[in-house]
């Protein structure tokens, strides 16, 4: 085990810190603080959970304590809510994507600081089932065309087959048998370019599924184009190392802290079918012939919750605090008067954003939207607004592009712009692999300097709870 460096920053208070890196830890401080409803009710994993999740969207966790045919829980709605999610980091939601930005700089300027140790035993291979039957996990099929049952929020580890370092990252998996799984890589992956080294050379590429790795480790896994050993990211956000575990039959790590590990391995040249699932996009995403793993083992806790989402706004939140975080820290470096960064859910938390600008001089909001655009090529819709507008308001920022936008002076037209390829509007290549699409910028600040025209409405400081106010 490595001796980890000191570092100068404090780390995070360990109660905390355990509540975003364990779940069951943060399942029972949700409890606690009243932000979790608990499903007595037996219910069946085919559509029936999560229709009765869509009825608590964007409000408190549900815990699914009876799950039929299986005799685990499972746990839904961690991500759903930024304000919840802003206390479980003891910080005001509008603060995450800071923390997130924060870490991620750290990590840059220093990757062997805070290294990870492997440990042969943990919390994630208490139980050990060589049997990998997937058919025990209470996996669900989520809406009404999916094409069947779907790991959707587990981090997938593997090793870099030409370094060896250890790469994390989230994709959709689908349970074809009780011991195979169909999944899609997104273009431009590192999976994808790992899988075309290990095709050439005819053999598996071992990897470990981690379901339930706590709040840290998932938000960090889903963290764009920062590349092989990004979970070091998890660690300058808590402070201190997250530790792994040692495969029992793949040469890979796992997440100790894990609800569960599925140990399995990507089978060369295969493809099966995979598909419809319900995507971010709030679309059905095509069904198609895809890459194929091979399960091998099943490890877990004594007593493990499953952990899954819901397409919508969990998924919006979780891609919208990472991308945030990576846009502010990239564009920040080339525009100062940066101030803020947000993916509104409108957007589906990745094709849409709203940037905050202080502005000393004119063309400023221009110039962030076409950096913004740079540092995340999903983005497809982008508003620069002053810092007198929320932008987590969107009747404010609404009422910015009402009040101050001009299209003859302040729109930006991006033609045949790269573009995700789950989006409908994006243009499919020929080959299949990529699209292009159509971008357009509204710099929706006030022309500078400010005249008396644009200057905004303002009414005195009230602290209601200096009255006697009586409903």
């Amino acid at each position: 085990m490595k001796k980890h460096a000191s570092v100068s920053n404090k780390p995070m208070p360990e109660k905390m810190a355990q509540r975003l890196v364990e779940l069951t830890t943060c399942i029972e401080y949700l409890r606690k603080a009243g932000n979790l409803v608990c499903v007595a009710s037996e219910v069946d994993p085919e559509y029936e959970l999560a229709g009765i999740a869509k009825k608590f969207e964007g409000q408190k966790g549900v815990l699914f304590e009876r799950v039929k045919g299986s005799k685990y829980p499972v746990f839904i709605g961690l991500l759903w809510n930024r304000e919840i999610v802003g206390r479980l980091f003891g910080v005001p939601q509008e603060k995450i994507p800071f923390t997130i930005a924060h870490a991620i700089g750290a990590w840059q300027k220093n990757k062997d600081l805070l290294p990870s140790p492997i440990l042969e035993k943990g919390p994630a291979n208490e139980v050990i089932d060589k049997g990998a039957n997937l058919y025990d996990l209470p996996i669900p099929i989520h809406a009404l065309k999916d094409g069947g049952r779907y790991f959707d929020s587990s981090v997938v580890v593997v090793k870099n087959p030409e370094t060896g370092i250890p790469n994390i990252s989230i994709h959709r998996l689908m349970v074809a048998k009780k011991d195979r799984l169909t999944f899609l890589i997104d273009p431009g992956r590192h999976l994808g370019a790992y899988l075309e080294i290990m095709e050439k050379r005819n053999e598996p590429l071992p990897v470990t599924i981690n379901n339930g790795t706590g709040l840290v480790p998932w938000l960090v896994s889903s963290i764009p184009e920062q590349g092989d050993g990004k979970y070091g990211i998890a660690n300058h956000i808590i402070g201190r190392p997250i530790n792994f575990i040692e495969g029992q039959t793949a040469d890979v790590p796992a997440f100790a802290d894990a609800q569960f590990v599925i140990e399995a391995e990507i089978l060369p040249h295969v493809r099966e079918k995979e598909g419809p699932f319900a995507e971010l996009t709030g679309y059905y995403a095509s069904q198609g012939r895809r890459w194929v793993m091979r399960v091998k083992t099943i490890t877990h806790r004594k007593s493990p919750v499953f952990h899954t989402l819901l397409s919508g706004q969990e998924l919006w939140n979780a891609l919208g605090f990472t991308a945030e975080a990576k846009i502010y820290a990239t564009v920040k470096k080339k525009i100062p008067e940066l101030r803020a960064v947000y993916l509104n859910p409108g957007g589906c938390g990745f094709y849409g954003a709203v940037v905050q600008v202080e502005k000393p001089r004119e063309g400023i909001g221009k110039q962030a939207i076409l950096e913004t655009f740079k540092a995340f090529s999903p983005l497809q819709r982008v508003v620069a607004v002053d810092t007198d507008v929320d932008v987590y308001d969107p009747i404010d920022v609404d009422w910015a592009i009402t009040t101050r936008f001009n299209p003859d002076t302040d729109l930006i037209i991006l033609k045949n712009q790269p573009g995700h390829t789950l989006n409908p509007m994006v243009r499919i290549n020929k080959d299949g692999m990529g699209g292009t699409v159509t971008k357009i910028g509204l710099d929706a600040t006030a022309p500078y300097p400010r005249t008396s025209k644009f200057e905004r409405l303002r009414f005195k400081d009230i602290n209601l709870k200096d009255y006697q106010i009586h409903e």
